[in-house]
């Protein structure tokens, strides 16, 4: 009987604070998809790991989800714990011969095993694991989620309701779909850790966010649809605290598009670039 295919994102375990999914077979096909394959694979190392397992794993790839289960201090004690799942065209023997490949090209040493219907790597030395099955999904991640991920995967996963499931489903069905989705439920004492501190949260209005979302648009009308949000941006800048000048030069920025290319342009004189000096250099 074959297997029922199903979507990273259905595969990610309940209470993530994090999640990001990106369709990439989608970005592939628009018209800036072949531009930033090419920037995030020189970013990203591809080249080198066509080098190691004789293929481009990346090229593979059709949909992803990255996932973080917490945004509270465990998360900063346990680092490992993360979650990449993907799905793609290749074989459990592929990703484990790239998969060693490349931990001999760090000086380590992999174990192999098998985890219920996965074929699984990791580095004796580390504590990041992969994981694969013929038709997929990849699964990459590390301490006590990468087990949780396994068995999201082979559908033992226990059934249990998380607030924050609510949250990120109402933040993207609010975004609609896009090729690159990002959702975070922020957890208590957030901004605290992100400032580290030093600024009085309640003095500012973004201790009270509690979940944000982003979805990234790659297509042919892109210029437009961020000259639309610039748009938007400007009618609210009035609202924030800001120097009047930099208000100013902020709703006078305009964009185009060449080819796979966003230009936004700003002209300054030099009584505006006081203000804009002071924000960046301090005063």
């Amino acid at each position: 009987m074959a297997r029922e295919q199903r979507t990273p994102l259905s595969i990610i375990p309940p209470g993530s604070a994090f999640v990001l999914t990106a369709d990439l077979r989608k970005l592939e096909q628009a018209s800036l998809g072949a531009f930033l394959a090419q920037r995030l694979g020189h970013a990203g190392g591809a080249g080198k790991f066509a080098t190691l397992c004789g293929f481009d794993p990346v090229a593979r790839l059709d949909q992803l989800a990255f996932s973080v289960p917490s945004a509270g201090l465990d998360a900063q004690e346990h680092p490992e714990d993360f979650g990449i799942v993907a799905s793609g065209r290749f074989t459990a023997a592929e990703i484990m011969r790239c998969a060693k490949a490349a931990t001999a090209e760090h000086g380590g040493e992999t174990v192999q095993t098998k985890l219920g219907s996965f074929s699984t790597a990791r580095d004796r030395k580390t504590s990041g694991e992969v994981a694969a099955r013929d038709g997929g999904p990849l699964i990459v991640s590390g301490g006590g989620y990468f087990r949780e991920l396994l068995d999201a995967a082979d559908g033992h996963a226990p059934q249990r309701d998380d607030a924050r499931d609510a949250r990120h489903v109402e933040l993207r069905r609010s975004l609609g779909p896009g090729p690159i989705v990002a959702t975070w439920v922020l957890g208590e004492g957030w901004f605290e850790r992100v400032s580290g501190g030093e600024t009085n949260p309640r003095l500012s209005p973004l201790s009270a966010l509690e979940a944000v979302g982003a979805r990234v648009d790659v297509a042919s009308d892109i210029a437009a649809k961020i000259a639309s949000l610039l748009g938007e941006l400007r009618s609210s800048l009035d609202a924030l605290p800001l120097d009047p000048a930099l208000t100013g030069m902020a709703k006078r920025v305009t964009v185009s598009q060449t080819g796979a290319r966003l230009k936004l342009s700003l002209g300054l004189g030099q009584s505006e670039l006081s203000p804009l000096l002071d924000l960046l250099l301090g005063p």
